[in-house]
């Protein structure tokens, strides 16, 4: 719900949004230092807060495993489970992202000079 609100929980998105921009802008902010700040990005997990919904969910273990891999792969955005790995191709190579790498490159060279 960080890339695009699910209008039954409203709050919730907004605070996955809030979340996801905040972590874009400390990736550009950080990069500089050295520092990689990665974005996790699931669907629906088998947790207490999803047990009730009759929905496909990847289990904790192997969403955990997944964010390790991606992690370990150098991935910024990770989508960690079937349902969220659909989407990763079109968010990778979207204008969204696009626009946050832009920005991204204008924050370092703002930080350079300053």
């Amino acid at each position: 719900m960080a890339l695009a609100a699910l209008p039954l929980t409203p709050a919730y998105s907004a605070s996955k949004a809030a979340a996801f921009s905040l972590t874009q802008s400390l990736r550009a902010l950080l990069a500089g230092r050295g520092v990689r700040v990665h974005a996790v990005l699931t669907g629906p997990v088998d947790t207490d807060m999803t047990r009730s919904l009759d929905i496909p969910k990847a289990s904790p273990a192997s969403v955990a495993r997944a964010i390790l891999d991606g992690v370990e792969n150098g991935e910024e955005d990770i989508f960690p489970d079937p349902m969220s790995a659909l989407l990763a191709d079109g968010w990778r190579d979207g204008v969204a992202k696009a626009l946050e790498r832009q920005n991204a490159a204008l924050a370092q060279a703002q930080l350079v000079t300053a």
